[in-house]
C-alpha cells in the first residue's frame, strides 16, 4: 500500500477549455456556451491559468499536459501555451489537429512540446461528419497534423473506436504507417463511458457492444496465443493478476487509487477549476483557484472514500480480465465500488476468447 503522506503532484493535466471545434458523439466531457452557462460556471483565464502552472511548479510538477476539448480553440491559447513554455515544464499537447493556425506553428516552433498527441477520427471526410459533425473534418486533420509533424517532438497517434468509425479502423491504421513508420502504431482506445461532468454528448449511445469492443482485439489475442505457445511469454495466472490488479476489491481500508497514480502522482484540473485525481472522475474535487494549488493537493485524498471489499466482484471468476478502475465504476454506477454490468459482460468474453485459446 502507497505511503499517502509521501505525495507528490509530479504529472499534471491542465483541461483548458471543455469546448470543441467537433462534436463527437463519444466525448465524455465536451461543453458549449449555452451548457456552460446552464451549469453556472465559467472557463479560467489565460492569467489564472498562468498563474496556477506557477504553483503547480513550485509543488513539484515536471510533467504537463495540456488538452481540452480542443485547447487551439481558445483565442488566448498562445498566451497560455508560451507562458507555461517558458516555466520549463515536460510538456505534452493533445489536440484533434484540425485548428492549427500560422500563429500557432510560430510558437510552437519557438517551444517545442515534448510530445504532441493528435487523435484521429476516421479516415475520410464522411466518417468526419457523421461522427463529429464536422464538415471536411478529415481534410482539415490531415493538414494539421503533416504541419504539427513538423516539429521535432514526439508523435502519438490515438483514436477511439465507436459505432460510426469501426469501419475505418484499418484505413487509419495505414495512415499512421504510411506518414510516420510501420513501427508507429496507432494506439487504440476501446472505452467509452457516460458521459461526466456535465458533458452534453451521450457517449454510450454510440459506443460497441461488450461482445463487439472484445472483436476488436481479436487478432492481438491470437497473436498472443502463438507467443504463450511458443513459450515467447508467459501470461500470470488469474489469481495472481486478482492480487495485483484488483487490490481495491480485497484489500478494506486502503487508499481507492492506489494501483495507479491518481491523487498519488497525478492530477487534473478541469476547465471550469475543480482539481480531481484522475481525468475520468465525475466527482470528489477540490478548487484550487479558489485556494491555492497546494491546498487544493493536500485536500485531495479527503475526497475520495477507502476501498471496500466488492464481494460481487470478488468471487467472479472473470475478474481479473474486467477493466473497469475505481473511476470508471463512479462514471458508470455513481458508485466507486459496484459493478458496471458493460464491463462485467466484456470481461466475461474476453475470459471465454482466451478460454478456448487455452490461454488461461
Amino acid at each position: 500500500m502507497p505511503d499517502i503522506s509521501k505525495r507528490c503532484p509530479v504529472n499534471g493535466t491542465f483541461e483548458l477549455t471543455g469546448r470543441c471545434n467537433l462534436s463527437c458523439k463519444m466525448c465524455l466531457v465536451r461543453v458549449d456556451k449555452k451548457r456552460i452557462e446552464e451549469l453556472g460556471l465559467r472557463e479560467r483565464t489565460a492569467e489564472e491559468w498562468i498563474d496556477m502552472a506557477r504553483q503547480a511548479a513550485e509543488a513539484g510538477t515536471l510533467g504537463l499536459l495540456l488538452t481540452g476539448g480542443e485547447v487551439m480553440l481558445r483565442p488566448d491559447f498562445c498566451e497560455i501555451y508560451e507562458a507555461i513554455a517558458k516555466m520549463g515544464f515536460l510538456l505534452t499537447l493533445y489536440t484533434n489537429a484540425t485548428m492549427v493556425t500560422n500563429e500557432i506553428m510560430d510558437v510552437l516552433k519557438r517551444y517545442p512540446p515534448h510530445k504532441i498527441g493528435v487523435t484521429m477520427y476516421g479516415a475520410s471526410n464522411e466518417t468526419y461528419e457523421r461522427l463529429c459533425a464536422c464538415k471536411n473534418g478529415y481534410d482539415k486533420f490531415v493538414e494539421g497534423i503533416y504541419r504539427l509533424s513538423e516539429l521535432p517532438s514526439l508523435f502519438e497517434m490515438r483514436t477511439t473506436i465507436v459505432k460510426d468509425n469501426v469501419t475505418d479502423i484499418n484505413a487509419m491504421k495505414e495512415f499512421a504507417r504510411r506518414k510516420f513508420g510501420k513501427d508507429k502504431a496507432l494506439i487504440i482506445s476501446r472505452f467509452v463511458t457516460k458521459s461526466i461532468r456535465g458533458g452534453i454528448a451521450c457517449a454510450e449511445k454510440c459506443r460497441l457492444t461488450p461482445v463487439e469492443n472484445i472483436k476488436l482485439i481479436h487478432n492481438d489475442l491470437t497473436e498472443l496465443y502463438e507467443k504463450v505457445k511458443a513459450n515467447e511469454i508467459k501470461l500470470p495466472k488469474p489469481e495472481e493478476k486478482l492480487k495485483t490488479h484488483y487490490r481495491n476489491n480485497i484489500s478494506e481500508g486502503d487508499y481507492l487509487f492506489e494501483n495507479c497514480g491518481a491523487g498519488l502522482n497525478q492530477y487534473t484540473i478541469t476547465w471550469d477549476g475543480a482539481m480531481y485525481a484522475c481525468e475520468l472522475l465525475p466527482t470528489g474535487c477540490t478548487f484550487p483557484f479558489d485556494t491555492n494549488f497546494r491546498q487544493a493537493w493536500e485536500e485531495l485524498p479527503e475526497k475520495y472514500p477507502r476501498s471496500r471489499i466488492n464481494k460481487r466482484c470478488m468471487d467472479c471468476k472473470y475478474a481479473a480480465f474486467c477493466e473497469a478502475c475505481p473511476a470508471i465504476r463512479m462514471a458508470e454506477t455513481g458508485d466507486y465500488f459496484d459493478a458496471p454490468e458493460y464491463f462485467c459482460e466484456e470481461a466475461q468474453y474476453f475470459y471465454n476468447i482466451l478460454s478456448e485459446l487455452e490461454v488461461v
